[in-house]
C-alpha cells in the first residue's frame, strides 16, 4: 500500500513543521514577556517614585504657611554635619558614597554599604531611594537605566 505510506509521510512532514512554528512561536511570546515584564517592573518602580515626590510636594505645600528655621552657615554646616545631633544626613552620606564609588550603584547597593558602615542607623531602600532621585531633581547626582534596573552617579563638581 504505497498510497498509505506517503500520506503517513506527508502527514509526519507536516507535523513536524507545525510543532517546529509552534516551538519558534513559544520562543517569540517568551521574549515578548520577558521584555513586558522588564517594561512594567521599570513602571511600577517609577510610579513609587512619583507617589513619593507627590507626597513631599504635598507635605511642602502644607508646611509652606509655616517659617522654618534655617540652618546657620556655622561650623556644622563646614564640617557636613547637621545641627543639633551632630550627625551627618543621610542625603550627604549618599552623596559622598556616590562621589568615592567607581561605579554606578543602585538604590539597593547604597543602602547595603551605609547600613554596613552606619551599624547604628535603620537606613530604608525607599528612603534611599527617594533621596537619591531628589539628588537628581536637584542635579547633585545623573540617573541611568539598564534595562528594567536604575544606576546611581555623582554629578561632576560645579566649578
Amino acid at each position: 500500500m504505497p498510497g498509505e505510506t506517503e500520506l503517513t509521510s506527508a502527514y509526519s512532514s507536516k507535523v513536524a513543521e507545525d510543532l517546529e512554528r509552534n516551538v519558534a512561536e513559544q520562543e517569540r511570546i517568551r521574549a515578548e514577556l520577558a521584555r513586558l515584564t522588564a517594561e512594567l517592573d521599570g513602571l511600577m518602580h517609577d510610579h513609587g517614585v512619583l507617589l513619593n515626590l507627590q507626597q513631599a510636594l504635598q507635605a511642602g505645600a502644607q508646611g509652606a504657611g509655616r517659617q522654618v528655621p534655617r540652618q546657620k552657615a556655622g561650623k556644622a554646616a563646614k564640617d557636613g554635619k547637621s545641627s543639633g545631633a551632630g550627625k551627618v544626613t543621610l542625603v550627604e552620606l549618599i552623596r559622598h558614597y556616590l562621589a568615592t564609588s567607581s561605579t554606578p550603584c543602585s538604590a539597593t547597593e547604597v543602602t547595603t554599604a551605609l547600613s554596613e558602615r552606619h551599624r547604628d542607623r535603620h537606613i530604608q531602600t525607599t528612603v534611599v531611594r527617594t533621596s537619591l532621585e531628589n539628588l537628581v531633581a536637584k542635579g547633585h547626582a545623573h540617573r541611568s537605566k539598564q534595562g528594567s534596573s536604575v544606576f546611581y552617579t555623582a554629578a561632576a563638581p560645579a566649578r
